[in-house]
């Protein structure tokens, strides 16, 4: 599994899964800004987007993302899940709470039921399609008429296949607390969804915004939620830097 890090490499441990389809390198268009907050901002390239024959799960991620934290010293940091990563995110903070120390699901999937209800985009409704007839050859075909490299397109099968089965491993009740970040009227990421996953947690935030949406995301060129979220990291980290030089 693949780590690719950007920003600051003294700065705050940040892990970023990245949405579907995307790979870790994705993280560098927000580099300038990790530096600019002082966030150390790591993100993962979900296996089975390299490898086809990966086996893909939530557990392959969290065991491999923990392993890179210990074999480079870092014993605490926050996570962001956006769009298709998020519950990867997620799982991540559940099973190491003693590690992750907040939770960010920015623009997230919820739960698998509501979010097949309620998705809206034409594209990933021709996906799901495609998943209940577990039809692999016309999703890559499909995936391929909009453009994507046929590793992207594998890794957006094997992560649909993650996000739209059992979500067993996810320990909801052990999650640190879960800022979400989402718009209203999100057509790739139903507000309904994750409200329905918020109500399984013991402590959210909601944060409504046009600029938490797919398509608010997309027209930002400023990064205006992904700047907020690491002001917020920079801000609950710097006391406990602070107070770790002065003891």
């Amino acid at each position: 599994m693949k780590f690719h890090e950007f920003g600051d490499s003294d700065g705050f441990p940040v892990i970023f899964f990245m949405g579907t389809p995307q790979k870790g390198d994705s993280g560098d268009e927000f580099s300038d800004l990790a530096s600019r907050f002082g966030i150390r901002l790591i993100c993962p390239t979900r296996p089975w987007y390299d490898d086809t024959s990966a086996h893909s799960s939530f557990d392959v991620c969290s065991e491999n993302t923990i392993a890179y934290l210990r074999n480079n010293g870092i014993t605490s940091c926050h996570a962001i899940g956006g769009s298709g990563g998020g519950p990867f995110a997620l799982h991540l903070s559940t099973s190491n709470p003693g590690i992750v120390r907040s939770c960010y699901l920015l623009a997230s999937m919820g739960t698998p039921d509501l979010f097949v209800e309620k998705v809206a985009s034409p594209p990933t409704l021709q996906l799901l399609e495609f998943f209940r007839g577990n039809n692999y050859g016309s999703t890559i075909e499909y995936l391929r008429s909009l453009g994507l490299p046929d590793d992207l397109a594998h890794g957006a099968w094997a992560d649909f296949k993650v996000l739209l089965g059992s979500w067993d491993s996810i320990a909801f009740k052990q999650a640190p607390i879960v800022y979400i970040h989402h718009g209203e009227d999100d057509e790739n990421a139903p507000i309904e969804s994750v409200r329905d996953l918020a109500t399984k947690l013991p402590k959210t935030e909601f944060r409504i915004s046009h600029h938490a949406s797919h398509a608010g995301m997309a027209e930002d060129e400023s990064s205006t939620e992904i700047s907020r979220i690491f002001e917020e990291v920079m801000l609950e980290c710097a006391p406990a830097a602070n107070n770790a030089i002065t003891q």
